[in-house]
């Protein structure tokens, strides 16, 4: 009976519980729906005032070239244009997206701190700020927004245009990286220091602390680092442990080997990274070429994965394209001064050398002709002494004798003429050209067949008064000695040019083989041999006229005769 009236009790215990637990559901059931029927009173309210509002903003949604967006005060997307959904890449039709999900976690304090601005005003124009799409791409926008407003002015969402700006944005960082490089660079001559500057400009640029500038070795075939930013750099601002890799070697060799970039995401996973100061993941190496030829390499690595992007590839070949540049132009002044100096060592060498041997010359000459005198002195003294025991043979030799000792007096004289002329030109005379000449004509044995002719007077030049009279005595008399027409004449005539004079001396006598031609201004080379010609003359005249930088060449026909020309500056 007890137990009946207790299990009685519990069972209404358990009704009261059970009344008051409904009671208390509609209650908050009732309240829960209150709020939503405000909240849709509230989203109905923006939509009517979106659509209160359509015709000023319709032509503008649908004609718009940039994404369009329009959502609550919470962030949630009310309409979109198709470009907007295109952009972003949600279906904001079938997703629920909110414009927080879309803001680049770095930006997210900023975009908030614009979010309150935009309320308090009412409107921002151009403001920039990193997206995220959903594939995960990384976008950079200008948007510009406004508060949208009920009919109690009252805020009740906003709506914005947003314009990707990513490639202009890129652009405009390339050419100022560019720009910046090109005026930091601008006058430098040192190859190391025109490295330094772009290593650091380069390293800012792409956000690492870690930026190589190799230059190729054609002589070992190897890249050897000039430059560096970040870890490599001892206090004193030198590399560090500085290496040198082979063409072909790792991903720098490689990319000094075949001339294309490489990005490289996960060096972890690429046999060839070689480690240098420590190890990093993402590696980007891109050539420097100058004229089809690799001259160096521009390598960068950061500690992330999948950190480098092609825009990056594209800013490091436009910049390597300036580095280039300016690499050639120092490199070329390197080589000038370095060849500068050698060319001082040798012309000091060269003089010490001409001046040796214009000394040996005239010793050389003076103790040959010593005994060439004795032995003509000899020969006269026996053949004055035995005049009557010689028979005419042997008066024939001794003559033979004296003519080959003339021979070889000439040739003395004429090695030592060679020897003594020197590349120093004096510029402080003008030699009137035309007496020289004529005085010159006077003096020479011109045999009764030839007549020499000066055609146009001879115009007055700076120079040397005796190498100019050497330079016409050679010509004219080589004209002399190889004339062979019973009429035979010498034409000597001039041009004026606007920088140089061409002189000519023509003749009609037996003529030059073109295969000769070259060979007969070379020293001791004579077409005919004879006791008059040592083969030195026109040697003596190529030395003139090369000593004034001018120039020397014939045209000739076999039994009709040579025309001589060379050229004196003004």
């Amino acid at each position: 009976m007890i137990k009946k009236e207790i299990f009685q009790r519990e069972l209404e215990r358990q009704k009261k519980a059970r009344a008051l637990a409904e009671e208390i559901l509609e209650s908050k059931s009732l309240e829960l729906y209150n709020t939503a029927e405000e909240l849709k009173k509230v989203n109905k309210k923006l939509e009517d005032l979106l659509v209160e509002k359509n015709s000023q903003l319709q032509g503008v949604f649908e004609n718009i070239n940039d994404a369009y967006i329009a959502m609550d005060l919470e962030g949630n997307v009310l309409k979109i244009n198709d470009i907007a959904e295109s952009f972003f890449g949600y279906n904001f039709r079938k997703e629920a997206i909110n414009v927080l999900d879309l803001i680049y976690e770095e930006d997210y304090t900023y975009a908030m701190e614009s979010f309150a601005e935009l309320i308090k005003k009412g409107y921002f124009y151009q403001y920039t700020a990193r997206i995220i799409t959903k594939s995960k791409k990384i976008k950079w926008v200008q948007i510009n927004a406004s508060i949208i407003f009920d009919n109690s002015n009252n805020a009740i969402g906003a709506q914005g245009i947003i314009r990707d700006i990513t490639e202009e944005r890129e652009k405009k960082i390339i050419l100022d990286l560019n720009n910046n490089i090109a005026k930091s660079i601008l006058g430098k001559e040192n190859i190391t220091e025109i490295a330094w500057l772009i290593s650091n400009q380069i390293a800012s640029y792409l956000g690492t602390n870690d930026c190589v500038i190799y230059l190729v070795d054609d002589c070992t075939n190897t890249l050897e680092q000039i430059a560096a930013s970040g870890n490599k750099l001892s206090p004193n601002k030198e590399i560090l442990n500085k290496i040198v890799i082979p063409i072909g070697k790792g991903i720098v060799g490689e990319v000094a080997n075949t001339g294309k970039y490489e990005i490289i995401n996960d060096t972890s996973k690429d046999e060839r990274y070689i480690i240098d100061d420590e190890f990093r993941f993402s590696e980007i190496t891109v050539p420097i070429i100058s004229d089809g030829h690799i001259i160096g390499v521009i390598d960068a690595e950061h500690k992330e994965k999948n950190y480098f992007k092609k825009e990056h590839v594209t800013a490091l070949e436009s910049t390597a394209v300036i580095v280039a540049l300016q690499f050639k132009s120092a490199l070329n002044l390197r080589e000038r001064k370095e060849a500068e100096t050698k060319n001082i060592e040798l012309l000091r060498k060269l003089e010490k050398s001409n001046q040796e041997l214009q000394e040996y010359a005239h010793i050389v000459s003076h103790d040959l002709k010593s005994p060439l005198r004795s032995i003509t002195a000899l020969i006269s003294w026996i053949k004055t002494d035995n005049i009557n025991v010689f028979d005419e043979e042997s008066l024939q030799n001794f003559q033979d004798l004296d003519l080959t000792l003339e021979t070889m007096d000439n040739l003395i004289t004429d090695v030592l003429k060679y020897a003594s002329l020197d590349a120093n030109v004096s510029n402080d005379e003008y030699v009137k050209l035309d007496p020289l000449i004529r005085n010159l004509i006077n003096v020479l044995y011109i045999p009764k067949n030839i007549s020499i002719n000066i055609l146009n007077k001879l115009p007055s030049i700076k120079g040397d008064k005796t190498k100019f009279q050497q330079l016409f005595q050679n010509l004219i008399g080589n004209a002399i000695k190889f004339s062979n027409k019973k009429e035979g004449f010498i034409n000597i005539d001039v041009e004026d040019f606007h920088s140089f004079y061409k002189f000519s001396i023509k003749d009609n006598g037996i003529g030059i083989e073109k295969r000769h031609f070259e060979r007969i201004f070379k020293i001791f080379q004579s077409l005919e041999k004879s006791k008059d010609s040592s083969g030195i003359g026109l040697s003596i005249v190529k030395k003139i006229v090369d000593i004034y930088k001018g120039e020397v060449w014939l045209e000739s026909e076999i039994d009709k005769g040579t025309i001589f020309y060379f050229t004196l500056k003004k």
